[in-house]
């Protein structure tokens, strides 16, 4: 332990520097999916602080019984939002989780470099690059989720070496399992694409090792437990996608997001020339074409690992490429513009299979070499994350200092068109630009903020049908964000949230509300049918309202197996940390 704590030390002052001008001057920095993820959060701490807990949104997203968080790493989600409460103010998580997920980064790519045999030195000049790449970085400039996810990513090199080793003990199958499952906790369409991975090696640690039977039951046992840990994921996906239709994610053209990852001297990826996150990607870049020309000449001189790691990364920069037929690719499958939606998901997980690949290529090629050429590679990554960690800084500082501009709107703040976008009265006083809401971030009133800044997501609504051609964006804003103000909403126990209305007489009126299947709705104390209820385009229900006083009440319903299986998921979690701890004699660290 205490060999480990100078890049713990290390880790956490990198990423307290990164952050450096969000702490100096309070003020955030909100991306494009800023508001969307901060909802989810702060729903997640108000079902925690009332201990009324519902797959329903019940504080959040215009209180209009969607169903959001029990859909987006529900249980990340939790955890965080429990940080939240204890962070008190928005600024403050903020800053909490952009240092939290540069740390994990830097750690876990440190934590795997020790294992495959770099040099503390090297490890942690690793780390620190790897922390400041578009695949992390993204966390604190646009609030990408996916970076979370991605800052595990390098823990999925250890069960690659397990198989490659043979290494086929409980231990290995439960660490193979947890690496898996908090890539599918983090982003599912991420693990989707990092999971592939590990195929390649299992191949050839299948055929190489003598234990073949011992590495089909590692691996069952892995997939089994990885399953249990992700029930908490995937069942409600399921449930929902099998008695619903739902929104599907928004269309975007792959090909007008497409960049070349091999393009050494773009100044689009650097902040210090053009508009891009970090210099990591010019670092990338000319890694991965270091790579394939190692590849050519050397490969029978390097390890197994290296190829797999080189050759993965290379393969995921290819992907997300325009070497690749995009426009080709999008129109036989058109799909892909609703779920990939940009190419450079692939590049994003390729990015520490280069780093990590071609780095364990030049130290393999040199370590029968004299003292000085290892030295020389230990000052390079030195240098390099040096010149990484600024050119972030620089990115992050430039972000405040828009920020804190008082022409600055919140709708350029956070990237979103206008159009999508409301902004209602805080403490009685008008709401346009970012330093008139800068109150909310520090106020100890987590609300101020999630109720001041209205903005649509029609993510994963209830509707009849989908039309590819209709603006979702735009019938969201229309029948949601431009009508939920007329109605009372409160949150009653057992999940229930309750919306009431006035009319001077009997007649339709369409509520900003949504109903999923197993959502049980009482209209002035009658149940609904769900198939009987009239809905707009959006989802959104229309109801004969009486005269006077009305009452809609939405309560979830989910069946106890259903309850049971989540509870042991969540509980599954707990074991497996503590199995691997027990069963490595809680030496969790590396030597």
């Amino acid at each position: 332990m205490k060999k480990q704590i100078r890049p713990i030390i290390i880790f956490f002052v990198i990423a307290l520097f990164i952050c450096g001008p969000i702490i100096l001057n309070k003020t955030p920095v909100l991306g494009v999916d800023g508001y969307f993820h901060y909802g989810r959060l702060y729903e997640a701490a108000m079902q925690i602080k009332h201990l009324n807990f519902s797959m329903l949104n019940l504080y959040s997203f215009q209180q209009s019984g969607r169903i959001v968080n029990a859909l987006y790493s529900p249980f990340l989600t939790y955890l965080f939002g429990a940080l939240l409460l204890i962070a008190g103010s928005w600024l403050k998580l903020q800053i909490v989780l952009d240092v939290l997920v540069l740390f994990i980064a830097g750690y876990t790519t440190y934590f795997v470099s020790r294992k495959i045999g770099f040099s503390k030195n090297m490890s942690i000049g690793l780390g620190t690059i790897y922390l400041s790449t578009n695949a992390v970085a993204s966390f604190l400039i646009v609030s990408g989720w996916r970076s979370i996810g991605l800052a595990f990513l390098p823990l999925i090199i250890l069960p690659m070496i397990d198989m490659l080793n043979g290494n086929f003990k409980l231990k290995n199958s439960f660490l193979l399992a947890l690496v898996v499952s908090l890539q599918v906790q983090g982003h599912l369409l991420s693990a989707a694409f990092a999971i592939p991975v590990l195929i390649a090696a299992f191949v050839v640690g299948f055929f190489q090792t003598h234990k073949k039977w011992l590495m089909i039951r590692y691996l069952l046992i892995a997939i089994i437990t990885a399953i249990i840990l992700c029930l908490n994921t995937i069942l409600p996906y399921l449930q929902l996608t099998a008695h619903n239709v739902l929104v599907p994610p928004t269309q975007i053209d792959v090909t007008s997001n497409i960049f070349n990852p091999f393009d050494v001297l773009s100044t689009s990826g650097v902040p210090l020339l053009g508009n891009h996150i970090s210099v990591s990607e010019n670092i990338m870049a000319l890694l991965a074409i270091l790579g394939i020309a190692l590849m050519m000449m050397v490969w029978k001189r390097v390890s197994i690992l290296s190829k797999i790691l080189v050759i993965s990364g290379l393969t995921y920069f290819v992907l997300g490429s325009n070497l690749m037929p995009w426009p080709t690719i999008q129109q036989n499958f058109p799909a892909i513009k609703n779920f990939l939606q940009f190419s450079f998901r692939f590049t994003l997980v390729g990015e520490i299979f280069v780093l990590m690949g071609t780095i364990l290529v030049i130290k393999e090629l040199i370590s029968n070499s004299n003292l000085k050429y290892r030295q020389l590679l230990e000052f390079a990554l030195t240098c390099l994350s040096i010149v990484s960690v600024i050119s972030l800084v620089t990115t992050v500082s430039n972000n405040v200092i828009l920020n804190s501009r008082r022409t600055t709107t919140v709708a350029q703040s956070a990237a979103i068109n206008p159009k999508d976008l409301r902004l209602r009265l805080m403490d009685g006083h008008a709401i346009s630009t970012t330093t008139d809401l800068r109150p909310a971030w520090s106020n100890r009133d987590l609300s101020q903020l999630i109720n001041t800044v209205d903005r649509t997501t029609p993510d994963y609504l209830p509707i009849d049908r989908v039309d590819n051609q209709a603006d979702y964006y735009g019938l969201y804003t229309q029948h949601v964000l431009e009508k939920h103000r007329a109605f009372n909403k409160d949150v009653q126990a057992h999940g229930k949230l309750r919306m009431t209305w006035s009319q001077d007489k009997a007649h339709k009126i369409e509520v900003p509300a949504f109903l999923y299947k197993n959502t049980e709705a009482h209209l002035n104390g009658q149940k609904l049918q769900a198939i009987n209820v009239s809905k707009t385009p959006i989802g959104t229900i229309i109801l004969e309202g009486v005269k006077g006083k009305n009452s809609l009440t939405l309560q979830y319903k989910m069946s106890a197996i259903y309850k049971l299986l989540v509870i042991i998921s969540d509980l599954s979690w707990v074991l497996v940390l503590i199995s691997l701890g027990f069963m490595s004699k809680f030496r969790i660290f590396v030597k």
